[in-house]
């Protein structure tokens, strides 16, 4: 076929085989791979992005958490680290990626953990200075302004009343949704359009510059000869059965593999490629979230408002306090004891401790082209740092004024002081904490030594030329803050410097 330049195709919909040609093939339509797509096509390039999610308009979403898992989300939300415990760790499957269903947290990358990667893995480029002018880039096309007061609404205003009684630092978090109207759903996908993921932004700004977009659309095989990489093979999957359907061949002088943290080291895996370091896969990092709620004698409705609105660094660690909130069915689930009569739910509000960890695991391929295997063992001085939020938690909502906490602890109950939980949690293993996962990253990591990493500072295989790996998986680190603005900067410089060698 001629390539398609401004169109967005459902490869499932095709009915023969087929073969395309293009400059640069990007695989996978989230943060890393919408980013690097957005520079490669401004530079005048046939970009082809591959995207094994279906594309999804606003009016499409369904408000059922059971539809999203099904239709949004990689693995149908059922992807779990295994290790001293089950750790769920979701990610998207849609044109957009997990920007799709994130709360468009917008932080920069802290200038510490720069330094790191520029001190302990030879990134020259990882400081202040290269990142601060894409970050602003970044910002000002994907719509990033600080939640205000009228959207943030009870259940963060709570959360900073407390702050603000205790004197901490905090602040409304910045947030890429600059039409948000606080309907608290954003990890089903924004039913009203307002939040700023980049299948609303960046990649429609691809498409405008020539890119064209295969949804539906399976990468199974990084094509290479002699060392360097030709193209990709792609198969249409049906999107509900993942049956695969016709074959697409992509012939590509350049392939970008920005299929995430645990999608990317899963196809290099499979086609036995870029693992002469063996640190495919290795060195998964994420951001392991704990927390609890709080009860008051007033009506917060937690459902209601910007999902993720406040936040306060745990102070000491490499660590945030953010509010946090999903839908009824999930706090019934997750508070039973709130649950009789629901209306108690009413009355809730809940924050989260996310940390970057020093824990890390491993992604394998698992038994089908789309399935992973992951393990993740969380190490104590997690724990300790997880303990110390939820005391943290439980102090600022007392000072806010609740009546009680309950702590996110399997069978814990409730609390009247943070005293009486931070006595109890001194002996709490880690398999009574419940804790999930977020954010995974550094399983194809860059660095300066082809010994302990999988692509080069340039993003560029050490191994296979042509080949760039250009999303969260190529950190060094755990960040300690929501990663999709430093996604997004990472892949830009990536795709510049991929240009300026030509």
């Amino acid at each position: 076929m001629d390539f398609p330049a401004g169109q967005t195709l459902r490869c499932d919909s095709f009915e023969r085989d087929e073969t395309v040609e293009c400059d640069v093939a990007v695989i996978g339509s989230g943060a890393g791979g919408a980013a690097a797509a957005w520079v490669l096509s401004q530079a005048g390039l046939k970009v082809l992005i591959i995207e094994e999610g279906r594309k999804w308009e606003p009016a499409q979403l369904s408000t059922k958490q059971s539809w999203a898992l099904r239709n949004l989300y990689g693995e149908r939300g059922t992807s779990v680290a295994t290790g001293n415990i089950y750790l769920p760790m979701p990610r998207g499957r849609a044109v957009g990626g997990s920007t799709l269903l994130n709360s468009a947290i917008c932080f920069r990358t802290p200038p510490a953990i720069l330094k790191k990667w520029q001190e302990d893995f030879a990134i020259p480029w990882a400081d202040p200075e290269h990142y601060d002018p894409v970050f602003k880039e970044i910002e000002s096309a994907i719509g990033v302004m600080k939640t205000q007061p009228f959207n943030a609404k009870a259940h963060n205003l709570i959360f900073k009343a407390g702050i603000d009684a205790l004197k901490l630092d905090g602040d409304f978090i910045s947030r890429n949704a600059p039409g948000c109207i606080g309907c608290g759903l954003c990890q089903l996908g924004c039913p009203v359009g307002g939040k700023g993921s980049v299948d609303r932004n960046l990649i429609p700004v691809s498409l405008a510059h020539g890119a064209a977009l295969f949804t539906c659309a399976l990468a199974t095989r990084i094509v290479t000869a002699n060392g360097i990489a030709t193209g990709v093979e792609v198969y249409a999957v049906d999107p509900v059965t993942e049956e695969r359907k016709r074959r697409i061949d992509v012939k590509a002088k350049k392939v970008f593999l920005c299929a995430g943290a645990v999608g990317s080291p899963m196809l290099l895996w499979r086609n036995g490629l870029a693992n002469s370091s063996g640190q495919v896969g290795n060195n998964l990092r994420v951001h392991t979230g704990s927390g609890g709620c709080a009860r008051f004698e007033q009506i917060i409705d937690l459902w209601h408002g910007v999902t993720q609105g406040y936040f306060s660094r745990l102070p000491g660690e490499n660590a945030v306090l953010e509010t946090f909130s999903a839908t009824p069915e999930i706090y019934s689930i997750q508070y039973e004891e709130y649950s009789h009569p629901v209306s108690r739910l009413r009355n809730l509000a809940s924050c989260g401790c996310m940390i970057g960890d020093v824990s890390t695991g491993k992604v394998r391929p698992g038994a089908s082209a789309n399935r992973s295997v992951l393990t993740y063992d969380v190490l104590e001085e997690d724990v300790r740092v997880h303990k110390k939020g939820m005391v943290a938690i439980a102090k600022i909502y007392f000072a806010a004024g609740a009546i009680e906490v309950h702590p996110g602890v399997i069978g814990a109950g409730t609390f009247d002081s943070a005293e009486k939980l931070e006595k109890f949690l001194v002996d709490v293993p880690v398999d009574r904490l419940s804790i999930y996962a977020s954010h995974p990253m550094g399983t194809c990591r860059m660095s300066g030594d082809k010994r302990t990493g999988v692509v080069k500072p340039t993003g560029e295989s050490w191994d296979v030329e042509g080949l760039y790996v250009s999303d969260a998986s190529v950190f060094p680190s755990s960040l300690g803050v929501n990663p999709q603005i430093t996604v997004m900067s990472t892949s830009v410089q990536i795709a510049r410097q991929a240009l300026q060698k030509g």
